[in-house]
Formats: structure tokens, sequence, C-alpha cells
């Protein structure tokens, strides 16, 4: 009678490791997917879709410049002009392409205005049109985007590039936020540069 029950008590005992193991084994395959999920969950960026081609907006030149409207700017270098962004006219498209009416005037007083945009993540430049005589905006036919380029006379477009329209270091790639946060940083430049704020008269 022992023996039979010794039988029987190692049958059923053999059949609670069995599905002890299954269920291990079964948790053991449901751990990773979890961790999988939680992972996603804490950093949904590794799941954020990767930029398409990039597609630019047709935007419209902005109405002229305003004398009132006119935002001074110190570029970097050697400069025997100024500089000036009409900050009624910048704004961050949809293409994250910053666009603005730019002056640079030089000592003699010739006034050179023109509709231009930048990006940020190729650090590129393009003049979309030129300002007329009469005050109107003439389309530039020949607009491509091209690289901005450090120089050491007039460096006005790597002056806007790095130190007023996009993040640089770590942060680069894009706009440094929207267009009236890059008025006020023109308005007050980030770093002390020793000059007064000024606005074209």
């Amino acid at each position: 009678m022992m023996q039979l029950v010794s039988a029987s008590f190692v049958a059923r005992s053999g059949r609670i490791a069995a599905h002890a193991m299954l269920l291990c084994l079964g948790l053991a395959l449901a751990l990773p997917a979890d961790a999988v999920r939680r992972r996603d969950q804490e950093n949904p960026i590794t799941n954020a879709p990767e930029k398409g081609p990039f597609k630019e907006l047709d935007i419209a030149p902005p109405a002229f410049p305003a004398d009132k409207n006119l935002i001074e700017f110190t570029a970097t270098g050697r400069n025997a002009n100024r500089y000036f962004i009409d900050g009624s006219s910048l704004s961050v498209g949809g293409d994250e392409v910053i666009r603005f009416a730019l002056e640079v005037r030089s000592p003699s007083g010739v006034r050179n205005i023109t509709y231009s945009g930048v990006r940020c993540e190729t650090k590129e430049w393009k003049d979309y049109a030129f300002a007329n005589p009469d005050k109107t905006w003439r389309q530039n036919e020949e607009a491509v985007w091209r690289r901005i380029e450090r120089k050491n006379v007039n460096n006005y477009q790597e002056s806007l590039f790095k130190e007023f329209l996009c993040f640089s270091g770590v942060m680069s790639g894009g706009p440094r936020g929207s267009a009236k946060t890059i008025v006020r940083l023109l308005k007050n430049p980030p770093e002390p540069d020793g000059r007064t704020f000024r606005t074209y008269r």
C-alpha cells in the first residue's frame, strides 16, 4: 500500500513540476515583450517616424519693410555695412524655413533689400526676391539654396544663422524658436557684445 501511495505521489509531483516549468517558460517569454513596451512608452522618440524629403512651401514676399520695424544686428568679422531685419516679416514656416526681409545698408546710404530664407538643418540660405526702387518685390528667378559659409568681411549670413536663427552645438538642426522668440533675440542678443540696441532711422 505504501508503494502505491508513493508512486501516486511521485506522479502527481511530476505533473506539478511540469506545470510549474511551463508557467516559468511563459513568464520568461512575456517579460521581454513587456520590457520593450515599457521602453517604447518611456522613450517615444525611438518610434518617431523619420522625416520625409524636404518639401518647401511657396510663400509670397511680405509687405515692403517699414523703417519702424527694422531691427539692427551686428555681424561678426570686419564690416563696412549695417544690417537690419524687418521684425514684422520674420516667420518660421511649417517647412522649418525661417523667412525675413533683410536690409544691407552701405556707408554711402545705398539700401539693398532682399526677402530671404534660412534652413537650419542644412545651414543654407536663399534669396527669394529683391526690392525694386518703387518698393515692390522682384522675384529671384535663379533662387537656389546655397551653403552658408564663414566670411572674414560682411559675415552677416553666418552671424544670423549661428547667433539668432538656429540652435547650435548638440541642439543644432532647427529654428531657435518661434518668430516671436527670434525677434526678441535680435532685439536683445543673448551674449553681451558691448553694443546698444538701435532701430533704423
